[in-house]
């Protein structure tokens, strides 16, 4: 069985890659469209939009405010009901009653989360056990917590609120850039409703980078599909300085330069150079703090190696080795990690293969590496949590979820099962 999950995954690599040549090839050789951007139709997903005029405050309509509050509590719905929920199961796992702030973070303060405070708290630091290995976690998050604790709350409560308040912005700028990009408010609804019940979502509320990640990526795409290349430029840097799936973004850049450029519509190519310039200076910066904490530009690989077990392998190995972990591992640990490791891998491969023709190339191209890269470790544990960062894995659902009320709320009822479920796993330490 081992092998077949080795062949499956191997096979979903390859048509992947197929559907991504065969659209650059489809895309290269359309004809060229060099009507003037203002003159050109509303942009679908597979136009590169117009110029986005920025409306005034006069020009806000009260619908606009509605949706705004609605995505807003939308969010925060979500995630005050992730916290109620594993309240509640906290007291049923340790037989006695807890107060909600008292058991907070003991619920949320758990795995990475120790280590992003400590970040916050004391920096980085060299030749200390266990606090050296802080260095394999990237620097913006921490950053963000450093500064923003100045108000004299917690590390952990300023760190909690940091990545609320990113989920929020994060949600409602799914829902403005998939508007957008079709013009389908029911689809960028259901977007954002994806993102904030996928399975994994729980984390975006934690003292984890998630949701930081995810607004930088969104903020990105916002301005790359805009052609404001010196913002996504900045915003690319930024991702790079938070996960190290931050420089990926490069490629959805190249992308859309190219595409603008074969159509006529490279308008400021200086600016676009020089947005370009900006995007591995992020992931730059990290080397530099590597070599500046440990002496060593590359420290970070060491370190997860000797203490994560995570280097670069072989994907479909990788995937069907999770496979064999179910069988090696208790069944608690199977069903919270290597189980949805497999599942989330061929669901995200096979979202893309359904809305590969339908979603803008840049986004295809950013989707494909990254799922490459974050599948790559030779010890996969945090898939499923990388996954729920790849915002175009939200819109593939949510074109499901158009198709009739059957698949709405099959989708929906999926997951928030799935929530429940990881999110019990969670407490018990596997969900990793």
């Amino acid at each position: 069985m081992t092998a077949v999950i080795n062949d499956l995954a191997l096979l979903g690599v390859v048509l992947l890659l197929i559907l991504l040549v065969a659209r650059t090839i489809s895309e290269w050789r359309s004809a060229p469209d060099n009507r003037p951007i203002a003159a050109l139709p509303s942009p679908g997903m597979f136009e590169v939009p117009t110029l986005y005029d920025v409306a005034s405050p006069d020009s806000v309509t009260p619908r606009r405010h509605y949706t705004l509050w609605a995505l807003i509590g939308l969010a925060l719905a979500a995630r005050f009901g992730t916290w109620a929920f594993a309240w509640l199961m906290y007291m049923v796992q340790e037989n006695h009653l807890a107060g909600f702030w008292a058991s907070f973070r003991d619920i949320w303060g758990r795995w990475d989360a120790v280590h992003y405070i400590d970040i916050a708290d004391h920096g980085y630091v060299d030749l200390v056990e266990p606090e050296k290995l802080n260095l394999v976690f990237y620097p913006f998050y921490p950053l963000l917590v450093s500064i923003a604790k100045l108000g004299g709350l917690s590390t952990f409560t300023v760190a909690v609120l940091v990545s609320l308040l990113a989920f929020c912005a994060a949600t409602v700028l799914l829902y403005k850039l998939v508007e957008r990009e079709t013009g389908n408010k029911q689809l960028a609804w259901d977007s954002a409703k994806i993102l904030a019940i996928f399975p994994f979502s729980f984390f975006f509320a934690m003292p984890y980078s998630e949701s930081v990640f995810l607004l930088l990526t969104l903020a990105a795409f916002w301005y790359l599909r805009d052609g404001r290349w010196l913002a996504a430029g900045v915003c690319i840097a930024i991702a790079g300085l938070t996960r190290n799936q931050g420089i990926l973004l490069g490629l959805p850049f190249i992308v859309e330069i190219v595409l603008r450029w074969r159509t006529g519509r490279l308008y400021n190519p200086q600016d676009a150079r020089r947005g370009l310039l900006l995007v591995p200076l992020g992931f730059i910066t990290y080397l530099c703090i590597n070599k500046y904490v440990s002496g060593d530009w590359f420290r970070f690989f060491d370190y997860q190696q000797q203490n994560w077990r995570a280097s670069f392998g072989y994907l479909p190995a990788n995937v069907s080795g999770a496979f064999n972990n179910l069988f090696e591992f208790d069944i608690q640990l199977a069903l919270g990690t290597w189980l949805p490791t497999v599942i989330c891998y061929f669901a995200a491969i096979a979202l893309l293969l359904a809305s590969g023709r339908k979603l803008p190339l840049p986004y295809l191209a950013y989707s494909t590496i990254y799922i490459l890269i974050s599948y790559s470790p030779s010890w996969l544990m945090s898939g499923p949590r990388y996954l729920m960062s790849l915002f175009p894995l939200a819109i593939a659902t949510g074109w499901l979820m158009q198709r009739n009320s059957f698949w709405q709320q099959g989708i929906q009822l999926l997951m928030l099962t799935g929530l429940c479920f990881f999110l019990v796993m969670y407490l018990h330490n596997q969900v990793l």
